[in-house]
């Protein structure tokens, strides 16, 4: 997908996170290898990377530290982690060593006092960014110590000496967001709605001090590294409300903040966004509106995530992915946008479809399909090409016991060599390799890995075609069938999972600029 701004800058080839750390802190030194809590083996560092690991590949992240500091790289050579030595007191001048060293394009800006880092956030930012114009994007409105920032390297680099003042050594980025005349800066809002934003004063999840560190200590202390590890804005939000005293204990330590000049774009019109929660109705709608959610500041849109139907009237735009709800109110002054959606208001309202069903086909485009950045893109994937490990590759969702045992047969049957299975139920044969779920990152690399891909109708179907992965579908349901078998149509195979069966990529084929489509529908609404 390309052209999000009319005068689009150079493609950005190649992002990695670049993680400023050091053991010389001056309030709390050696912080970032201390165990956290003091009873653990576990280290700030080590709560970082496996969280980064979420977005992005291990040789994505780099660790920038000081010369002379030999105690952090042994500690980050001995855990695998990549490191890369530059000035102590010129901190931008490291990351534009390291930039030339690593040839980075795009850099994810972090620092080694926040080991609570949103992945979630984080993997929209980058994946957004990758595809716009920007110089510098951001989320706004996130508890301090989860949220990050990326820039262009060519941005970085826009700062002769003569410009330079100490600030700029030790603030990197600071030379680009004071001043946004000169540089497209794009700040987007965060994934929360008025009332989460509301209460982001009763967060401190940065290690500064002593005091944050008591505090982020008691937080771990509470749950186990794995639990921990999955918790994002959302989760610590839900935590701090059924026990607040938690998170108090170092609400009071100071912050260095600076005054900046707001970014300067002229904003379109403001647009709510009321998705299905993936509790009930699964993480598909979930996680492709918010992607298209994070595109559309740079589309000058501004906008917010909902949990209500708003007012008539209080937004420009209203995007619905909710599957067929009932809209409660008849809107006038706003304009709605259906995804998705089969219900009655689809008469009513303008609508898009997403993927092909029995009601758009044949005259479905594919390319309306959504394929996230971060398939399209090399710039944020493994710098080696992939071996084809596994013959199969099956998603296969929450089913359960049964249905999963029946899967692990068809798998064993069309393959002599290693087959792999996502979601469902534990296999009872050590000949099934099973993973109840993984992270995007580590979910895109064992697909490259695999031959062919097996999975019911979905978005995981079109995402292994896009890849050129030969795929066939199986049934978790009437629906499903009835889907399954529009995809026959352009010989995608189904499977009742009796017998073998050919994978194929069909007949059709899946483009990347679905995404872009979707945002020249919503700026065709007003």
């Amino acid at each position: 997908m390309s052209g999000i701004h009319s005068t689009p800058k150079p493609k950005i080839r190649s992002l990695f996170a670049f993680i400023q750390a050091r053991t010389g802190s001056t309030r709390f030194p050696k912080k970032v290898i201390r165990p956290i809590p003091s009873n653990s083996d576990k280290t700030i560092l080590d709560h970082i990377h496996s969280r980064v690991l979420k977005i992005l590949p291990n040789s994505r992240i780099i660790y920038l530290i000081p010369e002379g500091d030999s105690e952090l790289g042994s500690f980050l050579k001995k855990n695998g982690m990549n490191h890369f030595f530059g000035p102590l007191e010129d901190v931008r001048q490291r990351y534009i060593l390291a930039s030339e060293k690593f040839g980075a394009d795009a850099i994810l800006r972090l620092t080694g006092d926040n080991p609570f880092y949103d992945t979630t956030h984080l993997d929209l930012l980058i994946q957004t960014f990758i595809e716009s114009d920007s110089d510098l994007a951001y989320f706004k409105g996130l508890p301090l110590g989860t949220g990050g920032e990326v820039f262009r390297t060519s941005a970085l680099l826009d700062l002769s000496a003569s410009q330079q003042e100490e600030r700029h050594k030790e603030h990197v980025s600071i030379h680009i967001k004071e001043d946004p005349t000169q540089y497209k800066i794009t700040a987007i809002r965060s994934l929360l709605t008025k009332e989460e934003g509301s209460r982001l004063a009763n967060f401190r999840l940065t290690v500064d001090t002593p005091e944050d560190f008591e505090t982020i200590s008691d937080l771990i202390s509470q749950n186990s590294f794995e639990t921990i590890n999955n918790f994002n804005t959302k989760e610590f939000l839900e935590w701090e409300k059924e026990t607040p005293s938690l998170f108090q204990k170092n609400l009071d330590v100071p912050q260095v903040k600076f005054d900046l000049p707001s970014p300067n774009r002229k904003i379109k019109g403001k647009i709510g966004v009321l998705v299905a929660p993936s509790k009930e109705f699964g993480s598909g709608h979930f996680s492709r509106t918010s992607l298209l959610y994070s595109f559309l500041p740079y589309r000058d849109w501004e906008p917010e995530w909902l949990s209500i139907f708003p007012k008539d009237g209080e937004y420009n735009i209203l995007l619905i992915d909710y599957r067929d709800i009932e809209i409660p109110i008849s809107y006038q002054k706003t304009k709605v946008l259906l995804l998705d959606h089969f219900g009655e208001d689809k008469e009513k309202y303008d609508f898009w479809d997403l993927l092909p069903h029995p009601g758009n086909d044949p005259n479905f485009n594919w390319e309306q399909i959504l394929i996230p950045p971060n398939l399209i893109s090399s710039a944020i994937s493994e710098d080696k090409i992939p071996t084809k490990e596994y013959r199969i590759f099956c998603y296969a969702g929450n089913l359960g016991k049964e249905e999963s045992e029946n899967l692990d047969k068809f798998l064993i049957q069309n393959s002599s060599k290693k087959r792999i299975r996502i979601g469902g139920t534990p296999p009872g044969t050590n000949e099934i390799e099973y993973f109840p779920r993984l992270s995007r990152v580590q979910y895109l690399q064992t697909l490259r890995s695999s031959e062919k891909f097996l999975g019911y109708f979905g978005q995981s179907v079109f995402e292994a075609l896009y890849l050129k992965i030969p795929s066939a579908t199986f049934s978790i349901s009437p629906i499903h069938r009835e889907l399954s078998s529009i995809l026959e149509k352009y010989k995608i195979p189904f499977t009742d999972l009796d017998q073998k069966t050919e994978f194929s990529l069909g007949t059709k084929t899946v483009g990347e600029n679905g995404y872009k489509l979707l945002l020249d529908k919503i700026d065709s609404l007003l």
